[in-house]
């Protein structure tokens, strides 16, 4: 079976493990155990009904805990069988009888490592001195009384047994360690070790005593053509293999020698490892359960259990050749535990279990998911890990569990098993925000498997979290254009997105702060983190040309947000952000030859009046640096101070000629912001990529306010230029009183911006700017007063004045 998904795990592991090494291990282990489970499990379910290609898999070690059998078919028609082509027909026919085998042989290899004890040569040496040392002493006269040995004085198997006597210490030892070893050999399927073990360490008969579990089996009535040798082997070792028998082999009294085991683990007096090798080997759980430690090892005894319980039925119920011995003698050794029918019967009956240790495990979360995959329940699994994510019970240490339950979700979809779609949304979608903290690059992959109707959204929404310079925004994009996502659509998203979040989190009403509260930043000062977030959302729509016209509507809604609160340093750097190709040809064209209701161009004409109100700040900022710098005291007639007031007067008079001309050119005489523009002409649906009336009254409404607020701004900024340099420049103070034939002029319709009442200014503007015309005429006046001195002096303050004008 393919297992990229289980490879694609490990490549996502997460650098930043909340395991200690030891621990960190434990828990790779468990993940790859799990795996391999999976893998079985589903290779065995997902196969043809009609293959029996795995068959020989799904019979190997059926028979006593991995006990070595051959795996021949029997033959077509056959009236009798045998007990092992019996077992064959019974795996055929019962698919979770496979699926049980393979949980078993999964946790008999998956066993941790043990040390075996060594062999030793010459069957009981110390006690076999010890009856020779004892009948060499027979008959001798002592003077020192013989102490009491408890030794027996046989050196057969069944001595200990019978004569209720014990071995020498040195054998007793060997013993205990030697069964000790021969169970964890069949606790790990390694039935054939054990046997090595045993008739390397001269006990031979304790080899056949384990081999009684072989099934019966008749050459003769097997089909003709077989292999000669098949290997079989349920443990990681392959040290044992069946000949194909040329006569009758295995054992057709095997229910006679499982209730043999019994009997043998049932008495108390033999040693408890003893007992459970017999137990294990003979199906029998109550004696196995005496020596587990862990919950593999409990499963194990329970799943082994269960599964010669039901080879032994399939046995019984089947037709016979031959008739085994009864066994009515040993009848009386039963079980205490209830017969198991089942996976679920399995795990409910370890919860059953009085052990704070196998309750903590069970609960461990690899565990569960190990359960869910033995019970072929993990949609259920799924569908409640999904809950627990919705509900944010996730702790840091459950990022391994999440990372293999997505990918083990994508490898199940992909080979067609059914499971909840909102829940594997949910698990992947919980992945990728895991994955969009520390492995970005990953981010795409596994968005590709998201519905396709939220790709697009689910990869704008891991976009908006980028802070990274262009180069890496770039990368992730071209990472999601390479696995066939929607770049365009993603990075429209993305930057829509951006501004809705930011919107959302801005609480203040739009109309009441602009009319409330209404300050103009410099130049400058530094962007607040919220705007430079919004500058930079711009870079996602900016980063293809086929996105510029979208960028360019786009670009005009931000600039106006930023405007309505006096962040025109904020406008200035998302314009200093953009390409260099930005303004496309075509728009200009457009432009140009004045296309009507056309919706570039409209925004177009924004763009470039947005762009020139921030350039004329720009330039007034300079020029009121330039004003700063003027020479102190100009009245000292040194050639130092004249040279300074010259060269400062050639500055500010360029600074303001550029200042006056752009306030003047580019905002105040064409309209700025109103009949370029259109929109007296234009329907919503012209003028709204979306169509949406209401997107157009907003444009409509937020346009109507710059206006308000920075043409009479604009007004005050260009009479203060000319007024503060008429001293340097005199023909600005004419200029600056000029300033009210412009304001007065119909065709722009200025003085109506002036008048117009708001929040933060009560009665207009017009009765200030008044005041600066009244300034400028009393100065003109008084310049006047002075060149002509036979003239009275003017006898009012222009402060006078305008008081007692209003």
């Amino acid at each position: 079976m393919n297992c990229s998904y289980a490879q694609m795990a490990t490549e996502d592991s997460f650098s930043q493990s909340p395991y200690g090494k030891k621990n960190e291990a434990q828990q790779w282990k468990m993940e790859s155990s799990t795996w391999d489970l999976l893998e079985r499990l589903y290779s065995l379910r997902l196969q043809p009904s009609s293959d029996n290609g795995n068959e020989d898999t799904e019979m190997d070690g059926v028979a006593g805990t991995g006990m070595e059998m051959d795996t021949g078919t029997a033959k077509e028609g056959s009236a009798v069988d045998t007990d092992f082509t019996k077992v064959q027909e019974l795996m055929r026919s019962d698919s979770l009888l496979s699926e049980y085998v393979e949980v078993r042989r999964w946790l008999e290899e998956k066993a941790p490592e043990f040390h075996p004890v060594e062999t030793r040569k010459g069957y009981l040496f110390y006690t076999r001195k010890s009856i020779r040392d004892r009948k060499s002493r027979a008959g001798v006269p002592s003077q020192q009384p013989e102490k009491a040995d408890n030794t027996v004085t046989e050196a057969d198997p069944d001595a200990p047994s019978r004569q209720r006597k014990d071995l020498a210490y040195e054998d007793a030892e060997y013993e205990s360690s030697l069964l000790r070893t021969l169970y964890e050999y069949v606790r790990r399927g390694r039935v054939g070790n054990a046997m090595d073990l045993c008739a390397e360490s001269d006990e031979p008969w304790r080899a056949a005593s384990m081999k009684g579990g072989l099934l019966w089996r008749d050459p003769s009535l097997e089909p003709e053509g077989e292999d000669e040798y098949l290997p079989v082997s349920s443990g990681s070792e392959k040290g044992v293999a069946d000949w194909k028998p040329s006569h009758t082999a295995g054992n057709i009294n095997r229910m006679l020698w499982k209730q043999t085991c019994a009997a043998l683990a049932h008495d108390e007096n033999n040693d408890v490892y003893e007992r459970a090798l017999y137990a294990a080997l003979g199906g029998r759980l109550d004696e196995v359960i005496l020596v587990c430690e862990t919950w593999e090892d409990y499963l194990w005894a329970y799943v082994n259990t269960m599964i010669e319980a039901k080879i032994d039925s399939g046995i019984v119920d089947a037709n016979a050749l031959y008739t085994p011995a009864q066994t009515t003698s040993l009848d009386h050794i039963q079980s205490k535990y209830p017969p198991i029918e089942d996976m679920y019967h399995v795990f409910d009956s370890l919860t059953e279990i009085d052990s704070t240790v196998l309750r903590e495990s069970a609960k461990q979360p690899f565990h569960l998911l190990q359960k869910s995959l033995i019970t072929d329940d993990f949609a259920s699994y799924i569908d409640d890990y999904a809950r627990r994510l919705r509900a944010g019970d996730m702790s840091e240490a459950e990022c391994d569990l999440l990372r293999f339950v997505v990918h083990a979700a994508l490898y199940l979809s992909e080979l067609g098993v059914t499971l909840p779609k909102d829940a594997v949304e949910g698990v992947l979608q919980a992945y990728i925000g895991i994955l969009s903290k520390n492995h970005t690059e990953l981010v795409a992959v596994y968005v590709t498997y998201l519905p396709t109707s939220i790709q697009t959204e689910s990869y704008a929404l891991f976009l908006c979290g980028i802070s990274d310079p262009v180069n890496v925004r770039l990368q992730l994009l071209r990472l999601a254009e390479r696995h066939g996502l929607d770049m365009n659509a993603i990075c429209k998203r993305t930057t829509q997105l951006t501004f809705d979040i930011r919107k959302a989190e801005d609480s203040t009403d739009m109309s009441d702060s602009v009319e409330t509260s209404f300050v103009l930043a410099e130049p400058v000062e530094a962007i607040t983190d919220e705007e430079n977030e919004l500058v930079r959302a711009v870079e996602w729509v900016t980063s293809s040309t086929q996105l510029y016209e979208y960028a360019l509507f786009e670009i005009c809604k931000l600039v106006r947000r930023f405007l309505l609160r006096g962040r025109t340093n904020a406008a200035t750097q998302l314009f200093n952000s953009l390409p260099d190709d930005f303004v496309q040809q075509n728009w200009v064209k457009e432009t140009e030859s004045g296309a009507a209701n056309s919706s570039i161009v409209s925004h177009f004409q924004e763009y470039i009046h947005l762009l020139s109100l921030c350039d004329a700040y720009a330039y007034y900022a300079t020029w009121s640096e330039t004003l700063c710098k003027r020479p102190i005291d100009t009245r000292v007639q040194s050639s130092r101070r004249q040279a300074l007031w010259l060269e400062w007067k050639e500055n500010i008079a360029v600074a303001t000629e550029r200042a006056s001309q752009m306030f003047r050119n580019r905002i105040l005489d064409v309209d700025w912001l109103g009949s370029p523009l259109g929109l007296d002409s234009t329907t919503a649906d012209d003028m709204d990529t979306s169509g949406d009336d209401a997107q157009l009254q907003e444009r409509l409404q937020e346009l109507e306010c710059l206006r308000e607020l920075y043409i009479p701004e604009t007004v005050f900024r260009l009479h203060s230029i000319l007024f503060e340099t008429r001293d340097a420049l005199p023909k600005n103070l004419k200029r600056s009183l000029d300033l009210a034939q412009l304001v007065a002029d119909e065709s722009l319709g200025i003085y109506r911006h002036l008048a117009k009442a708001s929040q933060l200014h009560p009665q207009g503007r017009l009765i200030a700017f008044m005041g600066l015309m009244r300034s400028s005429a009393f100065e003109i006046l008084r310049v006047q007063q002075e060149s002509q001195p036979n003239k009275p002096p003017l006898m009012m303050d222009p402060a006078i004045i305008s008081s007692s004008a209003v």
